[in-house]
Parts: structure tokens; C-alpha cells; sequence
């Protein structure tokens, strides 16, 4: 059987492509996605609120599902999450 992976792009979990419900494991990664990534990337401001926007939004969503936020990167494209215990 092939493990689930542990990254998952923040776009999916908003969007209801991808369910943590039932997951085996307790630690994973959120990242953004490409689009949002590149679309962004040199928009300043405007597109560093717009990467984080996206990334504790799906961070937030978990959360309601018994996931808490860890640790997110600088550059706000990633974001770490445990499951609570």
C-alpha cells in the first residue's frame, strides 16, 4: 500500500479536493499553490497578504477539523500542522 503524502497545497483543502478526515498521520505540510505562488510573486504587498490569506485560511478550515497550526515559513508558503491529540 502506498503512504499518503504529507504536503498538501492550501488551494486543495479550501476547495474540498483534499479531506484530512481519516488521515493516519498526525503531522502535515500545507503549501501554496503554484499559481498563487508564481501569480504573486512580485506583486509587493498586495501579494504576500494574498499568499498568506490563502494559507491560514486552509490552516483555519483544519482547525476546525482538530488540526492546529505548528509553524508557518517567512515567506508565508508554508505551513506546518499537527493533529490535536
Amino acid at each position: 500500500m502506498q503512504r499518503p503524502p504529507r504536503i498538501f497545497q492550501a488551494q486543495d483543502i479550501l476547495s474540498g479536493r483534499v479531506s484530512l478526515d481519516g488521515y493516519p498521520f498526525r503531522y502535515v505540510c500545507l503549501s501554496l499553490s503554484t499559481s498563487m505562488a508564481l501569480g504573486t510573486a512580485f506583486s509587493g504587498r498586495s501579494g504576500a497578504e494574498a499568499r498568506m490569506d490563502e494559507i491560514l485560511s486552509a490552516a483555519e478550515f483544519l482547525e476546525t477539523r482538530g488540526w492546529e497550526g505548528v509553524t508557518i515559513d517567512q515567506g508565508a508558503t508554508l505551513i506546518f500542522l499537527r493533529r490535536r491529540a
